[in-house]
Parts: C-alpha cells; sequence; structure tokens
C-alpha cells in the first residue's frame, strides 16, 4: 500500500494530466475566438477588391482591421481571465485538499486559513512569469498580432499586390491547412502563452495555499516524457524551502507541478528523471538531450543534474567541456 507521502506525489502527477486538459480545452476556445476574429478580418480585407487603392483607403482598411482584433482581442482577455479565475479556485482547493490529508496523515491539527479564489488571482496578476505579468503577455501577444496584418497590407498595397494575394499570405492556403499565414503565428503564439500562464496561475495557488496551511517544504515534480526538458527534469523530485522553491513554470509550455511535504511523513524517494530517462531507447536519449550530450549520459561520465547549472539555465556542449574536460576525453 502507497505511504501517505507516495500518495501525495501520485495525486500530485495525476491532477497535473488534468491541469493539461484544461489547458487544451482553454487553448480550443481561445483559438475558436481568434478564429472568428480572423474570418471577419479576412471578409473586410476581400471587400477592398472593390475599393481604390489610395492612402485614404488603405488607411480606412488599416483602421477597420485594428479594430476588428482589437475587439476580438478584448473577448479573449475576457475568456481567459474568466479560465484563469476558474482555475486559481480549482487549484487552492486542491492544494488545500493535499495539505489537509498529509497533515492528516501525520497525526498533525490541520490548519484551515487557506486563502480566498479572490486573493490567489490577485497574486497570479501580481506576479510576473516568463518576465511578463499576464497582461503584459496579452498587450505582446495582441500588438504583435495586429502588427504582423498591418504590416503584410502596407507592403502589399505598395507592391500592387491583388487582394486575393494578400490575403492568401494573411490567412495562409487551403493545401496546408492554413498553417503557412501570419495569423498562424498569432494562433501558435497564443497557445503557447496560454498553457504558460495557467501553470503559472496553478503554481501561484499553490504557493499562496502552501504557506497560508503552513508549508514549508515542497517538491518539484515534472512531466516524464519525451517533451521534459532537461531543466525540469533535473529539478524533478527535488525537495526546497518553500520561499526560494524553483516555481514553474520554468519554460514556455511548462507541465510541472509541485507536491507539500508535509513534516512529520516518512520520507519517499519517488523516481528521478535521470531513473526514467536511463531506461529509455537510445532515440528517445538523443531526442531529449542531443547526440553528444546522450552518449555522456548513457557511459556514465556525466549525470543529468550537470547538464543544468545552479539557475537551471541548460548548459551547451562548450560550458561542459569547460566545466568537466574529463568527461569528454574518448569521445
Amino acid at each position: 500500500m502507497a505511504s501517505a507521502a507516495e500518495r501525495l506525489i501520485d495525486e500530485a502527477g495525476k491532477h497535473r494530466i488534468a491541469l493539461s486538459r484544461y489547458s487544451t480545452a482553454t487553448v480550443r476556445k481561445v483559438i475558436a475566438l481568434l478564429n472568428r476574429t480572423d474570418s471577419r478580418l479576412v471578409e473586410r480585407v476581400l471587400r477592398a477588391d472593390n475599393e481604390g487603392r489610395d492612402p485614404v483607403q488603405l488607411e480606412r482598411l488599416l483602421e477597420e482591421v485594428r479594430a476588428l482584433q482589437a475587439d476580438g482581442w478584448t473577448v479573449l482577455r475576457g475568456r481567459l481571465n474568466e479560465d484563469v479565475a476558474a482555475l486559481a479556485d480549482a487549484e487552492r482547493l486542491f492544494t488545500e485538499r493535499m495539505v489537509h490529508f498529509g497533515q492528516r496523515s501525520a497525526g498533525l491539527a490541520t490548519v484551515t486559513n487557506a486563502p480566498t479564489t479572490a486573493q490567489v488571482v490577485a497574486a497570479v496578476n501580481a506576479r510576473p512569469f516568463q518576465g511578463r505579468y499576464l497582461r503584459g503577455w496579452l498587450d505582446e501577444a495582441e500588438a504583435g498580432a495586429a502588427k504582423r496584418v498591418r504590416e503584410t497590407l502596407r507592403q502589399g498595397f505598395v507592391e500592387g499586390r491583388s487582394v486575393t494575394a494578400l490575403v492568401r499570405e494573411i490567412r495562409g492556403t487551403r493545401a496546408l491547412q492554413y498553417k503557412d499565414g501570419v495569423l498562424e503565428i498569432s494562433r501558435r503564439g497564443a497557445e503557447a502563452m496560454v498553457r504558460t500562464a495557467l501553470t503559472h496561475t496553478a503554481a501561484v495557488a499553490s504557493k499562496e495555499t502552501y504557506a497560508a496551511l503552513g508549508v514549508d517544504q515542497v517538491r518539484f515534480i515534472a512531466t516524464l516524457d519525451a517533451r521534459t526538458t532537461i531543466t525540469c527534469g533535473a529539478l524533478h523530485n527535488s525537495v526546497h524551502p518553500l520561499e526560494s522553491f524553483p516555481w514553474p513554470p520554468r519554460h514556455v509550455n511548462c507541465r510541472s507541478t509541485t507536491a507539500p511535504v508535509i513534516k512529520g511523513l516518512p520520507p519517499f524517494e519517488a523516481p528521478s528523471y535521470s531513473d526514467w530517462l536511463m531506461r529509455q531507447p537510445v532515440e528517445v536519449q538523443n531526442e531529449v538531450l542531443g547526440v553528444r550530450k546522450a552518449q555522456l549520459f548513457r557511459s556514465g561520465k556525466l549525470t543529468l543534474d550537470r547538464f543544468v547549472d545552479s539557475k537551471g539555465r541548460i548548459l551547451t556542449l562548450e560550458d561542459l567541456k569547460k566545466r568537466d574536460a574529463a568527461a569528454f576525453e574518448g569521445l
């Protein structure tokens, strides 16, 4: 039978899978909103075929396109903020249940002063992730989308290109499922932003709840598969003080999570990412680490934690050669 500490780790991993599904559902909603905005945008550009090519007409077109995109992003912001608030509420409740289970299992009194949803949402919005606040990510994504369309239209008008050609460049081609247009850049960026923002939301909700319930140590848990980054893999299963914890997201599209370490529970050592990766086929090891690093890993000359520095930055081969020259002998 699994120990209480093991169950906490297992439940955190299963919950991370549920969070990934929630992220996918949110991404689909966001992409659907962008697609509706893009359809209206394309319809407006197509009408330019019956209009003049003078500067006044171009500026009118650009202003109407800008307004269409701005309206679409306003709706998108509202929906994403709703999903962030819903996730913040769910995560604080899940984290509270995890901590209470651990405290009861250790024979401790449960602490009940968990933060409110409003407090967690305020903390989510007050803390940056990957160098920017959520509103900053949204501002940049909206500005980038508008700029790409605006520059395409301006350049096309100057060059005398047909409206059909401009639409093809903006929307993409049916043959490539519209993945080759400038609008696709916005869709890909929006997906990465949404997934990263939701990981950030979950992490902040957990941190606020841990702090309120008296948890002072936390375990880092990476999602272990071929897409796991070395940055997260090297941190997997490591325990850190709450205040200096390396919170997810560690990178864009990060899928890592956390579990509380409860005083009084017998320690449990979960399988490491290194153990998991060593059991994978050579092809998977090469894909994750790169061929040369994978050779060093398989040979036992360098353990996985040596591939990143103290800040979690992935070291290059040149960095590794300088730091661990002996490991490269014979390779």
